[in-house]
Order: C-alpha cells, then sequence, then structure tokens
C-alpha cells in the first residue's frame, strides 16, 4: 500500500510539476493561518526558481546562493547539503506546495522572516574525511565457501585491512568493524559507522554462484527496489541473520517513514557515484570486469544514516577467480584498486562540493 501511494503521488507531481523552472504557476499565494505559505508564490515574490525532481522524488528551490532540497511529507530539508529541521512539514494542499512561513529565511532574498533555530552541522563543505569499512561476515558466519575451502570472511578482511592502510596514507579517517576474525550482527556494523559520523560506508564481500564461470566485481546500493538477480545476491548477503541471536530489520517501523524515504533518496545517488568510481578504477588498474552496479535491500546498508555501498569483489565459486582472491599479490592489487576509486570519488565530490553529477 505505502509502494503504491508514493507511485500516485510521484505520477501526481510530474504532471503538476514539470517544467517549473523560473516559471512557477499561477495561484493565490498568502501565508495560511496555519504558518504555510504557499511556493509558488513565495518564488515569484523572492525570485527563486524551483523545480520538481520526478527521477529521485524531491523538490529543488534556488537562488543565487542557496540551494535547498524538499521533500513532500517532511519537516527536514537540505540547505546548501546541510540538514535544516523547518519544525514543521512541507505539504500539498489542493494540488499545490505549501511550505512553513520560516522556509523564506532560508534564502538571501527574503529578509522579511526571522531565522529560525538550526543545528550545526560537522562541516561546512561536503568532504569524504571518514570512512568505515565493513569486512562481510566473521567468526561463526564464514560467507562464501569456495574451492580448496577459501572462505570469503577471511578474503575480505584480508582486502579490508590493506584498503585501511592505503586510505589512511592518502590522509583519510578509517574505522574498521572488525579487525580480526569475530562476529558481528549487520546491525552492529552499520552502527559503528552511525556511531563515528562516518562520510561513507562500505561494506566489502566476496560472491558465489551456482554457475561455476560467473566471475567479476559487483556493487550494491541500497533500494527497495530490485531484480531477480539483484534478490538473489541480497538473499544470500542477508542470510547472516541465522547467525545472530535475534535481530529487528524493520528499520521503516522505528524511524519516522518520510526521514527514511528522504536519507534513501539523498544517499542513493551518492552511493551510486562511489561505485561507478570503484568500478572505473578496478577496470582501469586490474582490467576486471563489472558485472553489475543494482540496487538491492541488504541489511547492513539499511541501517546506515549516510552513503553506502557493498562491493562483491569476485567469486570464490570460480576456480580461477577464486584462486586469484586466495593470492596475496592481487588483494593488494584488489586493495589499491578500491583505494583509487574512492579517492577519485573524493575528488570529485570535494572540487564541487557535492554536486558530481
Amino acid at each position: 500500500m505505502r509502494k503504491l501511494l508514493y507511485a500516485i503521488l510521484t505520477i501526481h507531481f510530474i504532471v503538476a510539476f514539470s517544467g517549473c523552472v523560473g516559471a512557477p504557476p499561477r495561484s493565490g499565494g498568502g501565508v495560511s493561518s496555519a504558518g504555510y505559505v504557499e511556493l509558488s508564490s513565495l518564488a515569484s515574490r523572492n525570485g527563486l526558481t524551483w523545480q520538481w525532481d520526478g527521477f529521485s522524488s524531491f523538490l529543488r528551490v534556488r537562488d543565487v546562493d542557496d540551494d535547498v532540497k524538499l521533500y513532500p511529507g517532511s519537516r527536514i530539508v537540505l540547505h546548501n547539503q546541510r540538514k535544516v529541521d523547518l519544525g514543521a512539514p512541507v505539504k500539498i494542499r489542493d494540488g499545490k506546495v505549501m511550505v512553513p512561513a520560516n522556509f523564506a529565511a532560508l534564502f538571501g532574498a527574503a529578509k522579511k522572516l526571522p531565522p529560525f533555530p538550526q543545528k550545526p552541522s560537522r562541516e561546512t563543505f561536503v568532504t569524504i574525511s571518514r570512512v568505515v569499512i565493513d569486512a562481510g561476515h566473521g567468526g561463526k558466519d564464514p560467507g562464501a565457501v569456495g574451492a580448496g575451502g577459501i572462505q570469503e570472511k577471511d578474503i575480505v578482511l584480508d582486502v579490508a585491512l590493506r584498503l585501511k592502510r592505503q586510505l589512511e596514507a592518502a590522509g583519510i579517517t578509517v574505522i574498521l568493524t572488525r579487525s580480526r576474525d569475530e562476529f558481528l550482527t549487520l546491525g552492529q556494523r552499520s552502527d559503528i559507522a552511525n556511531r563515528n559520523q562516518a562520510d561513507f560506508f562500505i561494506s566489502v564481500h566476496a560472491n558465489a554462484a551456482h554457475n561455476r564461470f560467473a566471475h567479476g566485481f559487483e556493487a550494491f546500493y541500497l533500494s527497495t527496489e530490485h531484480d531477480d538477480f539483484a534478490k538473489a545476491v541480497q538473499i544470500r548477503e542477508n542470510a547472516a541473520v541465522r547467525y545472530e541471536d535475534s535481530a529487528d530489520y524493520e528499520f521503516s517501523n522505528n524511524l519516522n517513514a518520510t526521514l527514511w524515504d528522504m536519507i534513501l533518496t539523498e544517499n542513493r545517488i551518492e552511493s551510486i557515484e562511489m561505485a561507478n568510481s570503484v568500478s572505473f578504477e578496478l577496470s582501469r588498474m586490474l582490467n576486471l570486469k563489472t558485472r553489475y552496479i543494482r540496487g538491492a535491500n541488504f541489511y547492513v546498508l539499511k541501517g546506515a544514516k549516510m552513503p553506502a555501498v557493498l562491493l562483491e569483489i569476485g567469486y570464490v565459486s570460480n576456480a580461477r577467480e577464486g584462486a586469484r582472491l586466495n593470492n596475496p599479490h592481487y588483494r593488494q592489487m584488489l586493495s589499491e584498486a578500491i583505494a583509487s576509486g574512492i579517492l577519485r570519488y573524493k575528488g570529485q565530490v570535494e572540487k564541487t562540493n557535492g554536486f558530481t553529477r
């Protein structure tokens, strides 16, 4: 039912607001008795442009100095990439977008209304300075097992340790979810990233398939939409839950649903860009084939409050690729290529202050 409601809302917005850049539709305008103002009227009075992004389902309002993203139903907006709480949600009323009156205070052109409290941001500019690397599985959970008994948990831990050294040499602070052969729940892994206020969360895995010829690199970002292949990988990686004494991964039941959707939408684009950057460097440096970059509903990514990707660095079920993954020299090359991809993305996002697309 929730998906159906969002689909209807998205279709309504695409029809109602497509082509609204610089030319808001005519309306009565004015502040309502509940302290709301119609967005089109506010934009007209203050020389703002606004448009609806049908792909990512958010509104974008801009002037020369300010860029604000709004999500219908949420009181949180992103002002120049910083989260701001308006104190009341953006609403749709009779087909019109209504924003809290204090929304105008975000723009330099609007000086009529007093400013409202804003939580300080940890950083003024968009940076990638703190990364959490998660070596998948561990302890009683071996992960995938390949020819000769090689275990995913051992391979990915070694890659994570090597990747940590590479990134630290480049000035990035790296936190590992595990640095030895120990078991962590999927929730504990994302909690470590959240507690450390990571800029990015990267979970490293190795794949396996019934098709012994399957090989190559894959990257996944969090999405509730997935195809059959992504679902198959999702089921295998999420199966780690069976090693946990208890787990509750109905994340959206315990978090404001609209805020969850906002976080997911905002982080998904950054995650796709990171995945593409890592894929590019793996191809350039190792000539490693990228099979897929896809969305899937991984538990380990679902709890992260920052952009996150799950990397499948190869197939232990493929005899040739499994032998390479079992080779320390190859794992070193893998870690160097992944680090190069992360640094490539870091350079792009910091050069443009977050606007890499």
